[in-house]
């Protein structure tokens, strides 16, 4: 019998491939126009209600679509941002994944109501940014010798902003007194125009 992981893996690596377009910018801003015209959680349970089910080929799962959350990669994310990256835009779709336990357990709505909530555009990340640029400056190769990553402010915007979000999950899920080590939740990030 296969777990739900093997089955995630099988199904994802038997998808056909589709490129991403490089021009988000469209995409981004639909996403984010129906994201800030949302009220909350009324707002996110109004929508869920109306979601539409959809049966993945060969899979027999159900996804629920909803909320302007959907992301160039297919999936509902449960938070967007983006922002210009100079010629292009840096957009990143979060969602909280799970495992060992059902959609609607108490762990699995608290996170996702957590993250959705979040206005990540308020978000100050700039401890977030400091370390990833401290860190980068004093990377070392295999022998130990300096070898400073190099990454676009962009990136490490985006990869700031993830940690933040990641780690105001995990500190409120603590506080409401579910078990963080190990965790049936984990926290995903996906990201297009934030390398340039």
């Amino acid at each position: 019998m296969m777990n739900d992981t093997d089955f995630e893996r099988v199904l994802r690596e038997s998808s056909p491939q589709v490129g991403t377009s490089t021009n988000l910018a469209p995409h981004q801003d639909r996403i984010l126009r129906e994201a800030r015209v949302r009220h909350g959680r009324r707002l996110r349970v109004w929508a869920a209600s109306l979601g539409v089910s959809a049966l993945l080929v060969g899979g027999g799962s159900a996804a629920m679509a909803g909320a302007g959350m959907e992301t160039p990669w297919g999936w509902v994310a449960d938070n967007v941002f983006s922002f210009s990256n100079g010629a292009d835009m840096c957009f990143a779709g979060m969602q909280v994944h799970f495992e060992g336990v059902s959609a609607d357990s108490d762990i699995v709505l608290d996170a996702r109501d957590f993250v959705s909530s979040l206005d990540l555009e308020s978000l100050d990340t700039s401890l977030a940014e400091a370390e990833l640029r401290d860190g980068n400056g004093a990377a070392l190769d295999e022998d130990g010798n300096p070898s400073p990553v190099t990454m676009s402010e962009a990136m490490i915007k985006q990869q700031a902003l993830s940690q933040t979000v990641s780690r105001m999950m995990w500190e409120y899920l603590e506080a409401k007194g579910y078990p963080t080590d190990p965790s049936p939740v984990s926290f995903y990030t996906r990201s297009a125009g934030c390398n340039e």
